[in-house]
Protein backbone atom coordinates (compact mmCIF):
# COMPACT_ATOMS: atom_id res chain seq x y z
CA UNK A 1 0.00 0.00 0.00
CA UNK A 2 2.61 2.43 0.79
CA UNK A 3 4.65 1.71 -2.31
CA UNK A 4 0.97 2.52 -4.28
CA UNK A 5 1.14 5.70 -2.52
CA UNK A 6 4.56 6.69 -2.83
CA UNK A 7 4.07 6.22 -6.64
CA UNK A 8 0.87 8.12 -6.87
CA UNK A 9 2.42 10.65 -5.52
CA UNK A 10 5.17 11.27 -7.61
CA UNK A 11 2.31 11.26 -10.12
CA UNK A 12 0.25 14.09 -8.39
CA UNK A 13 3.90 15.85 -8.78
CA UNK A 14 4.26 15.13 -12.61
CA UNK A 15 0.88 16.44 -13.05
CA UNK A 16 0.62 19.71 -11.27
CA UNK A 17 3.96 20.35 -12.50
CA UNK A 18 2.63 19.86 -16.30
CA UNK A 19 -0.59 21.43 -15.01
CA UNK A 20 1.14 24.75 -14.18
CA UNK A 21 3.07 25.01 -16.95
CA UNK A 22 0.24 24.68 -19.12
CA UNK A 23 -1.55 27.23 -17.34
CA UNK A 24 1.25 30.18 -17.28
CA UNK A 25 1.50 29.93 -21.27
CA UNK A 26 -2.11 29.85 -21.83
CA UNK A 27 -2.31 32.75 -19.82
CA UNK A 28 0.33 34.85 -21.30
CA UNK A 29 -0.90 33.82 -24.49
CA UNK A 30 -4.22 35.83 -23.88
CA UNK A 31 -4.81 38.41 -26.29
CA UNK A 32 -4.33 42.25 -25.74
CA UNK A 33 -2.44 43.79 -23.00
CA UNK A 34 -2.27 43.17 -19.36
CA UNK A 35 -0.71 46.18 -18.40
CA UNK A 36 -3.54 48.48 -20.84
CA UNK A 37 -6.16 46.08 -19.09
CA UNK A 38 -5.16 47.33 -15.29
CA UNK A 39 -4.31 50.92 -16.46
CA UNK A 40 -7.60 50.91 -18.21
CA UNK A 41 -9.27 50.30 -14.75
CA UNK A 42 -7.28 53.16 -12.69
CA UNK A 43 -7.83 57.48 -13.04
CA UNK A 44 -4.93 57.25 -15.01
CA UNK A 45 -6.91 55.05 -17.50
CA UNK A 46 -7.98 58.57 -20.67
CA UNK A 47 -4.25 58.38 -20.69
CA UNK A 48 -2.56 55.72 -21.19
CA UNK A 49 0.76 55.79 -23.13
CA UNK A 50 3.57 53.21 -24.55
CA UNK A 51 6.14 54.64 -21.69
CA UNK A 52 3.57 54.36 -18.86
CA UNK A 53 3.10 50.35 -20.58
CA UNK A 54 6.32 49.89 -20.68
CA UNK A 55 7.00 51.17 -16.94
CA UNK A 56 3.68 48.84 -15.71
CA UNK A 57 5.94 45.93 -17.37
CA UNK A 58 8.87 46.71 -16.41
CA UNK A 59 7.15 46.97 -12.75
CA UNK A 60 5.58 43.75 -13.05
CA UNK A 61 8.37 41.52 -14.55
CA UNK A 62 6.04 41.52 -17.88
CA UNK A 63 9.05 42.89 -19.94
CA UNK A 64 11.21 39.37 -19.31
CA UNK A 65 10.61 36.54 -21.63
CA UNK A 66 7.65 34.22 -20.81
CA UNK A 67 9.97 30.67 -19.92
CA UNK A 68 12.21 33.14 -17.88
CA UNK A 69 9.27 33.85 -15.62
CA UNK A 70 7.92 30.69 -15.55
CA UNK A 71 11.09 29.44 -13.98
CA UNK A 72 10.77 32.40 -11.36
CA UNK A 73 7.42 31.48 -10.65
CA UNK A 74 7.83 27.88 -10.26
CA UNK A 75 11.01 28.44 -8.37
CA UNK A 76 8.99 30.91 -5.66
CA UNK A 77 6.01 28.07 -5.80
CA UNK A 78 8.42 25.52 -5.15
CA UNK A 79 8.74 27.66 -1.58
CA UNK A 80 5.27 28.17 -1.15
CA UNK A 81 4.92 31.72 -2.57
CA UNK A 82 2.74 31.81 -5.76
CA UNK A 83 3.27 35.03 -6.67
CA UNK A 84 1.25 38.60 -5.89
CA UNK A 85 -1.91 39.67 -7.93
CA UNK A 86 -1.34 42.46 -10.40
CA UNK A 87 -4.96 43.70 -9.66
CA UNK A 88 -4.89 43.72 -5.13
CA UNK A 89 -1.18 43.50 -5.10
CA UNK A 90 -2.02 41.20 -2.47
CA UNK A 91 0.17 37.58 -2.37
CA UNK A 92 -2.02 35.27 -4.09
CA UNK A 93 -2.00 32.56 -1.73
CA UNK A 94 -3.92 34.97 0.67
CA UNK A 95 -6.85 35.61 -1.89
CA UNK A 96 -6.90 31.68 -2.11
CA UNK A 97 -7.27 31.53 1.36
CA UNK A 98 -10.02 33.93 2.16
CA UNK A 99 -12.22 32.35 -0.60
CA UNK A 100 -11.54 28.65 -0.76
CA UNK A 101 -13.54 28.02 2.35
CA UNK A 102 -16.54 28.94 0.22
CA UNK A 103 -16.01 27.10 -2.83
CA UNK A 104 -15.06 23.77 -0.93
CA UNK A 105 -18.32 24.09 1.04
CA UNK A 106 -19.98 24.35 -1.96
CA UNK A 107 -18.38 21.87 -3.85
CA UNK A 108 -19.12 19.73 -0.31
CA UNK A 109 -22.65 20.26 0.13
CA UNK A 110 -23.36 19.61 -3.79
CA UNK A 111 -21.52 16.76 -3.35
CA UNK A 112 -23.52 14.95 -0.28
CA UNK A 113 -26.46 15.70 -2.18
CA UNK A 114 -25.62 14.48 -5.45
CA UNK A 115 -24.67 11.09 -3.29
CA UNK A 116 -27.78 11.19 -1.29
CA UNK A 117 -30.20 11.32 -3.88
CA UNK A 118 -28.32 9.51 -6.23
CA UNK A 119 -27.57 6.34 -4.95
CA UNK A 120 -31.03 5.47 -3.14
CA UNK A 121 -33.27 6.38 -6.11
CA UNK A 122 -30.96 4.64 -8.53
CA UNK A 123 -31.45 1.65 -6.17
CA UNK A 124 -35.20 2.00 -6.17
CA UNK A 125 -34.75 2.43 -9.93
CA UNK A 126 -33.01 -0.45 -10.96
CA UNK A 127 -34.83 -2.97 -8.78
CA UNK A 128 -38.65 -1.40 -9.67
CA UNK A 129 -37.30 -1.87 -13.30
CA UNK A 130 -40.10 -0.20 -15.63
CA UNK A 131 -42.56 1.15 -13.06
CA UNK A 132 -43.46 5.01 -12.76
CA UNK A 133 -40.24 5.64 -10.21
CA UNK A 134 -37.83 3.80 -12.74
CA UNK A 135 -39.32 5.94 -15.55
CA UNK A 136 -39.41 9.28 -13.57
CA UNK A 137 -35.67 8.48 -12.11
CA UNK A 138 -34.49 8.08 -16.21
CA UNK A 139 -36.28 11.20 -17.27
CA UNK A 140 -34.36 13.07 -14.43
CA UNK A 141 -30.71 11.94 -15.59
CA UNK A 142 -31.49 12.47 -19.53
CA UNK A 143 -32.38 16.62 -18.24
CA UNK A 144 -29.38 16.41 -15.68
CA UNK A 145 -27.28 15.15 -18.10
CA UNK A 146 -28.63 17.42 -21.34
CA UNK A 147 -28.97 20.90 -19.48
CA UNK A 148 -26.07 22.91 -19.07
CA UNK A 149 -24.60 23.89 -15.33
CA UNK A 150 -24.64 27.56 -15.87
CA UNK A 151 -28.26 27.34 -18.21
CA UNK A 152 -30.06 26.13 -15.11
CA UNK A 153 -27.92 28.52 -12.84
CA UNK A 154 -29.72 31.48 -15.14
CA UNK A 155 -32.78 29.60 -14.97
CA UNK A 156 -33.19 29.33 -11.53
CA UNK A 157 -31.92 32.62 -10.79
CA UNK A 158 -34.39 34.49 -13.29
CA UNK A 159 -37.46 32.62 -12.19
CA UNK A 160 -36.52 33.19 -8.44
CA UNK A 161 -36.40 36.27 -8.89
CA UNK A 162 -39.70 36.95 -11.48
CA UNK A 163 -41.61 35.20 -9.24
CA UNK A 164 -41.00 35.27 -6.00
CA UNK A 165 -39.07 38.34 -6.03
CA UNK A 166 -35.71 37.20 -4.57
CA UNK A 167 -32.24 37.55 -6.04
CA UNK A 168 -30.57 34.99 -4.82
CA UNK A 169 -27.32 36.64 -6.53
CA UNK A 170 -27.49 39.30 -3.14
CA UNK A 171 -28.54 36.78 -0.77
CA UNK A 172 -26.37 37.88 2.09
CA UNK A 173 -23.57 34.85 2.26
CA UNK A 174 -21.38 34.92 6.13
CA UNK A 175 -18.87 31.89 6.78
CA UNK A 176 -20.27 28.59 8.31
CA UNK A 177 -18.12 29.55 11.83
CA UNK A 178 -20.39 33.10 11.39
CA UNK A 179 -24.18 31.91 10.90
CA UNK A 180 -24.66 28.18 10.09
CA UNK A 181 -28.21 29.05 8.99
CA UNK A 182 -28.12 31.85 7.04
CA UNK A 183 -24.94 30.33 5.27
CA UNK A 184 -26.47 27.12 4.58
CA UNK A 185 -29.56 28.99 3.37
CA UNK A 186 -27.17 30.95 0.49
CA UNK A 187 -25.14 28.01 -0.30
CA UNK A 188 -28.66 25.51 -0.74
CA UNK A 189 -29.97 27.23 -4.48
CA UNK A 190 -26.08 27.38 -5.88
CA UNK A 191 -24.96 24.00 -4.32
CA UNK A 192 -28.39 22.24 -5.97
CA UNK A 193 -27.92 23.61 -9.31
CA UNK A 194 -24.52 21.97 -9.20
CA UNK A 195 -24.98 18.74 -8.39
CA UNK A 196 -27.40 17.93 -10.72
CA UNK A 197 -25.25 17.15 -13.81
CA UNK A 198 -23.42 14.59 -10.90
CA UNK A 199 -26.50 13.43 -9.63
CA UNK A 200 -27.67 12.51 -12.96
CA UNK A 201 -24.57 10.81 -13.94
CA UNK A 202 -24.07 8.75 -10.26
CA UNK A 203 -27.99 7.78 -10.85
CA UNK A 204 -27.63 6.17 -14.01
CA UNK A 205 -24.53 4.62 -13.17
CA UNK A 206 -25.94 3.13 -9.85
CA UNK A 207 -28.90 1.80 -11.52
CA UNK A 208 -27.09 0.24 -14.05
CA UNK A 209 -24.96 -1.45 -11.56
CA UNK A 210 -27.28 -2.93 -9.44
CA UNK A 211 -29.23 -4.05 -12.92
CA UNK A 212 -26.49 -5.94 -13.37
CA UNK A 213 -25.75 -7.49 -9.57
CA UNK A 214 -28.99 -8.18 -9.29
CA UNK A 215 -28.87 -11.20 -11.31
CA UNK A 216 -25.86 -12.86 -10.45
CA UNK A 217 -25.06 -16.24 -8.91
CA UNK A 218 -24.59 -15.19 -5.42
CA UNK A 219 -28.05 -12.84 -4.92
CA UNK A 220 -30.06 -16.29 -6.50
CA UNK A 221 -28.88 -18.02 -4.21
CA UNK A 222 -29.18 -15.23 -1.10
CA UNK A 223 -32.77 -15.30 -2.51
CA UNK A 224 -32.91 -19.29 -2.13
CA UNK A 225 -31.86 -18.89 1.40
CA UNK A 226 -34.80 -16.78 2.14
CA UNK A 227 -32.87 -13.66 2.95
CA UNK A 228 -35.91 -10.98 2.05
CA UNK A 229 -35.03 -8.90 -0.94
CA UNK A 230 -33.99 -5.62 1.29
CA UNK A 231 -31.38 -7.36 3.22
CA UNK A 232 -30.35 -8.93 -0.31
CA UNK A 233 -30.43 -5.51 -1.50
CA UNK A 234 -28.40 -3.67 1.48
CA UNK A 235 -26.16 -6.34 2.10
CA UNK A 236 -25.00 -7.65 -1.55
CA UNK A 237 -26.27 -5.55 -3.91
CA UNK A 238 -25.14 -1.82 -2.74
CA UNK A 239 -21.78 -2.65 -1.41
CA UNK A 240 -20.31 -4.67 -4.80
CA UNK A 241 -21.88 -1.81 -6.30
CA UNK A 242 -19.98 0.98 -5.05
CA UNK A 243 -16.67 0.79 -6.57
CA UNK A 244 -17.47 1.74 -10.03
CA UNK A 245 -20.15 4.52 -8.98
CA UNK A 246 -17.07 5.79 -6.80
CA UNK A 247 -15.39 5.47 -9.59
CA UNK A 248 -17.23 7.82 -11.65
CA UNK A 249 -17.66 10.53 -9.02
CA UNK A 250 -13.87 10.35 -8.71
CA UNK A 251 -14.00 11.61 -12.40
CA UNK A 252 -16.43 13.81 -12.25
CA UNK A 253 -15.00 15.37 -9.45
CA UNK A 254 -13.13 17.65 -12.25
CA UNK A 255 -15.94 18.82 -13.80
CA UNK A 256 -17.94 19.28 -10.23
CA UNK A 257 -15.11 22.14 -9.82
CA UNK A 258 -15.17 23.57 -13.46
CA UNK A 259 -19.13 23.91 -13.21
CA UNK A 260 -18.64 25.50 -9.60
CA UNK A 261 -16.87 28.55 -11.11
CA UNK A 262 -19.43 29.76 -13.35
CA UNK A 263 -22.35 28.56 -10.62
CA UNK A 264 -20.18 31.02 -8.27
CA UNK A 265 -19.85 33.82 -10.15
CA UNK A 266 -24.00 33.30 -11.38
CA UNK A 267 -24.75 33.22 -8.01
CA UNK A 268 -22.33 35.84 -6.76
CA UNK A 269 -20.74 33.40 -4.72
CA UNK A 270 -17.56 35.07 -3.33
CA UNK A 271 -15.17 31.75 -3.94
CA UNK A 272 -11.77 31.03 -5.89
CA UNK A 273 -14.23 30.16 -8.55
CA UNK A 274 -15.81 33.83 -9.18
CA UNK A 275 -12.00 35.14 -8.09
CA UNK A 276 -10.66 32.69 -11.07
CA UNK A 277 -12.97 34.15 -13.73
CA UNK A 278 -12.54 38.39 -12.39
CA UNK A 279 -8.29 37.50 -12.81
CA UNK A 280 -9.04 35.73 -16.41
CA UNK A 281 -10.73 39.28 -17.83
CA UNK A 282 -7.92 41.06 -16.05
CA UNK A 283 -5.23 38.32 -17.45
CA UNK A 284 -3.53 38.67 -14.24
CA UNK A 285 -1.26 35.84 -14.30
CA UNK A 286 -0.59 34.85 -10.84
CA UNK A 287 -3.48 34.58 -9.76
CA UNK A 288 -5.41 32.61 -12.88
CA UNK A 289 -1.57 30.22 -12.47
CA UNK A 290 -2.24 29.73 -8.83
CA UNK A 291 -5.80 29.21 -8.65
CA UNK A 292 -5.29 26.83 -11.28
CA UNK A 293 -2.53 25.05 -9.72
CA UNK A 294 -4.94 24.84 -6.29
CA UNK A 295 -7.76 23.52 -7.96
CA UNK A 296 -5.43 20.99 -9.66
CA UNK A 297 -4.05 19.55 -6.36
CA UNK A 298 -7.66 18.88 -4.95
CA UNK A 299 -8.54 17.23 -8.03
CA UNK A 300 -5.62 14.35 -8.02
CA UNK A 301 -5.85 14.42 -4.48
CA UNK A 302 -9.62 13.41 -4.30
CA UNK A 303 -8.89 10.77 -6.88
CA UNK A 304 -5.77 9.57 -4.84
CA UNK A 305 -8.44 9.10 -1.82
CA UNK A 306 -11.40 7.47 -4.15
CA UNK A 307 -8.83 4.91 -4.95
CA UNK A 308 -7.48 3.85 -1.28
CA UNK A 309 -11.41 4.31 -0.55
CA UNK A 310 -12.02 0.56 -3.46
CA UNK A 311 -9.46 -1.30 -0.32
CA UNK A 312 -12.36 -0.65 2.09
CA UNK A 313 -15.48 -1.10 0.42
CA UNK A 314 -14.24 -4.24 -1.36
CA UNK A 315 -11.35 -6.42 0.85
CA UNK A 316 -10.51 -8.04 -2.36
CA UNK A 317 -8.54 -5.37 -3.59
CA UNK A 318 -4.91 -4.83 -2.69
CA UNK A 319 -2.47 -2.20 -3.55
CA UNK A 320 1.02 -3.71 -4.41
Amino acid sequence: MSGYIVRRLIGVVVVVFILSFVAFMLVNAFPGSTAERLLSQSPQGATITSDLIEQYNKELGLDKPTLERYGEWLLNALQGDLGRSFVSSEPVLNDIKVRIPRSIELVIIASALALLIAIPVGVISAVRQNSMADYSGRLFTILGLAIPNFFLAIVVVSFVAGWLDISLATIDSPYIWEDVGQNLLSMLAPASVLSVSLMATLMRMQRSQVLEIIHEDYVRTARAKGLNERSIVIRHVLRNSFIPVLTIFGNQFAFLISGAVIVEYIFRVNGVGALLVSSIRLADFNEVVGITVVIGLGVVFINLLVDLSYAAIDPRIRYS
